[in-house]
């Protein structure tokens, strides 16, 4: 996990995915982010190994760095969703390059609750398990995740819009017995 001052000139040096943890440190809940969710984003950046990395701002800096993604164009659907923290924001561009227009995202928000770790770990195994297999495309993967049962059957947590490259999950609100994959 890469610990930052700035997401601005943050660049892939080889990797396939960067993924930008967004939150707001004046909310209590926030500050302290889940020790579950933090042990499974830690599992997460070590499963992806030289392909992906996860990338938090300092304690200090997170407005300065929540402030830099949502400069990007954006539509306005789009800012409320990544406006809802705790999230991260998944991308295959250098920050500087990434426009949310024209190059695939995909942004996973983790609710303000107590989060279930279980509910994030089959997902977040199944992407590093594709940015780790160069053939895959990971943006592939979260759709296929979309026609699973479990993540169907709670459709209304992924936001879709066709034409559009992004994608935005609502992990809490996935179902707590996630399918597996075979």
């Amino acid at each position: 996990m890469w610990i930052t001052h700035r997401y601005l000139g943050t660049t892939r040096h080889g990797l396939r995915c960067l993924f930008f943890l967004l939150f707001e440190d004046y909310i209590e809940a926030q500050a302290g982010f889940s020790n579950e969710v933090t042990q499974e984003l830690e599992r997460f950046a070590r499963n992806m190994a030289n392909f992906g990395a996860v990338v938090k701002p300092f304690a200090g800096d997170v407005a300065a760095t929540r402030k830099s993604i949502l400069d990007k164009r954006w539509s306005e659907r789009e800012l409320e969703l990544l406006r809802n923290t705790p999230a991260m924001l998944m991308i295959d561009r250098d920050f500087d390059e990434f426009d949310p227009q024209n190059h695939p995202w995909v942004l996973f928000h983790f609710g303000r609750g107590n989060q279930d770790a279980a509910k994030i770990r089959s997902l977040l195994e199944k992407i590093s398990d594709a940015v780790r297999t160069e053939v895959s495309d990971p943006f592939e993967i979260v759709r296929s995740a979309l026609r699973e049962s479990a993540i169907s059957a709670a459709s209304q947590v992924i936001q879709v819009k066709p034409g559009v490259f992004g994608i935005s999950i609502d992990v809490e609100s996935l179902p707590s017995q996630p399918a597996v994959a075979e």
